[in-house]
């Protein structure tokens, strides 16, 4: 037992030293997992107890082969010792670092010459470019972190140089080995292919920038973008340039407009040049069709776009909406100040659900209206109100006679016998809905019950009066409505 020592609780609240010069020299391009494992380790050799590599493995929540992976980094580093029993880290001899450094003659350059053919290979790669010795420690950690063959390397650098120029950064290169660890490109074969389908890629976005009119190398956005409507929307460079041709509507045709464009027709299912090209012919044809709608809803100064030609068709093909029908929805729409194309698509979905295609449905819906108020009308006179019908009326009017069932001759001395109510209509409501309770559907059965309820005071019409048999249409205006006028009285199927 030694003579002093500490509590046991000691440990948690102390700390661990971590000297400076392992943060600067070695943790800033150490992989952050690496890190952990240095750190914990260090804090064992000062505070620690008994512990083999897997339970050293499971504090940390890591897999064992990470951990040695780790400690196996730290050693070619030269800051700390591995002792090995049975394939598996028995022991970790952790150095004073400043002592590596100032005392052991530890420096950057001799970790180089462990790769010294490497070294020289890549030295040709980059030609003039001299590397540093933090460049070539960087290009070290692909090798021994992301585990990527030392000639994978050697042809990716040597791609992504043909590409972007001798200053190309060696974080640059990171990224992309990163990436490349990530997709397994991990052998010369697989790194053959990736260049080889790279370099078509690159090549067919320069086609397409210039197509555009645009003269300069592609960006890792517009080469992302063509990797997207190449691979996953399965386009070929040359369905990709018929596509082209809708961006000529634009001042200042992009990848970004293009995008729009290749999407709306990846949705339509079209994919060869062929199919695109039917469908750019069919659009030029209905564009003046477009501008005709545009110019009625006050906007012609608008050019025709794609969203616009999608709807038109929606209106016209799945719909089996009438032009002419469209362009009376766009005056419906400037009066109502509303002259969007999607309040136009508003407006025709509700005229679909009266079932309102084409100009002949419009007719007849206003003349089956028309013939409704004046029904309508003839009721009011009856009850004593001289005025229009409104949309309450007409509801309450088809509610008597489509779904009771009551006959228009019972309706009408429903309104006599409410000439002295104060609130009419809701006294002829309640007539009839009385009648309607007890299966009252006959004028004369309709007045037995009104004898039978008649209180001490006359009504104004005296059941010998009777029911008017011929009603008195002629009493109102008659009128015949032309095309213009018809189109303004539509609108009143927005009071239904």
């Amino acid at each position: 037992m030694h003579l002093c020592s500490f509590a046991d609780n000691y440990k948690i609240f102390d700390v661990t030293p971590l000297e400076n010069i392992f943060i600067q020299e070695f943790m800033l391009r150490a992989p952050g997992d690496f890190v952990k494992v240095y750190i914990y380790g260090l804090s064992q050799c000062y505070n620690g107890h008994h512990m083999d590599i897997n339970s050293f493995a499971r504090d940390l929540g890591m897999g064992k082969d990470m951990v040695e992976n780790a400690f196996q980094y730290w050693e070619r580093q030269g800051i700390l010792k591995l002792e090995w029993t049975d394939n598996t880290i028995s022991s970790i001899q952790y150095y004073n670092i400043k002592d590596v450094v100032y005392n052991k003659n530890y420096n950057v350059e001799k970790t180089l010459y462990k790769y010294k053919d490497f070294n020289q290979n890549l030295q040709l790669i980059f030609g003039t470019r001299l590397l540093t010795p933090q460049e070539y420690i960087k290009i070290y950690d692909w090798i021994e972190v992301l585990n990527l063959p030392k000639e994978v390397i050697l042809m990716m650098i040597q791609f992504y140089l043909s590409k972007k120029g001798p200053n190309l950064s060696i974080n640059y290169l990171d990224k992309v080995a990163i990436q490349w660890a990530k997709d397994g490109i991990d052998t010369l074969q697989k790194a053959e292919e990736y260049i080889q389908t790279s370099e078509n890629c690159y090549k067919d976005t320069v086609a397409v920038l210039k197509y555009l009119g645009i003269h300069r190398n592609p960006s890792k956005v517009e080469l992302e973008l063509y990797k997207k409507w190449r691979d996953v929307w399965g386009f070929s460079l040359n369905a990709i340039l018929q596509a082209c041709r809708e961006t000529a509507k634009v001042q200042s045709p992009n990848f970004a407009y293009l995008d729009k464009v290749l999407e709306n027709m990846h949705s339509q299912g079209l994919k060869t040049p062929q199919e695109i090209r039917t469908y750019q012919s069919s659009r030029k044809s209905v564009n003046h069709l477009i501008r005709d709608i545009l110019y009625n809803l006050g906007q012609s100064n608008v050019t025709p776009t794609p969203e616009h030609q999608e709807l038109y068709i929606k209106w016209t093909e799945t719909w089996q909406i009438e032009h002419s029908v469209i362009l009376i929805a766009c005056k419906q729409c400037v009066r109502n100040k509303t002259n969007t194309f999607e309040a136009l698509d508003v407006l025709l979905q509700k005229w679909l659900d009266y079932d309102l295609r084409t100009y002949a449905d419009i007719k007849a819906y206003i003349e089956r209206k028309k013939k409704l108020d004046m029904d309508i009308r003839v009721v009011l006179d009856r009850a004593g109100e001289n005025r229009s019908p409104t949309s309450a009326d007409r509801r309450l009017f088809l509610k008597w006679t489509n779904e009771w069932n009551m006959p228009y001759e019972v309706v009408l001395l429903a309104a006599e016998y409410s000439i002295k109510a104060q609130n009419k209509i809701a006294f002829m409501h309640k007539i009839l809905e009385n009648w309607y309770n007890a299966n009252i559907t006959t004028v004369s059965e309709a007045k037995e019950d009104h004898k039978q309820h008649k209180s001490g005071a006359k009504t104004a019409m005296q059941d010998s009066a009777g029911v008017k048999k011929q009603v008195d249409f002629n009493k109102f205006e008659q009128h015949k409505y032309t095309d213009d006028e018809l189109e303004a009285l539509f609108e009143d199927i927005e009071g239904d």
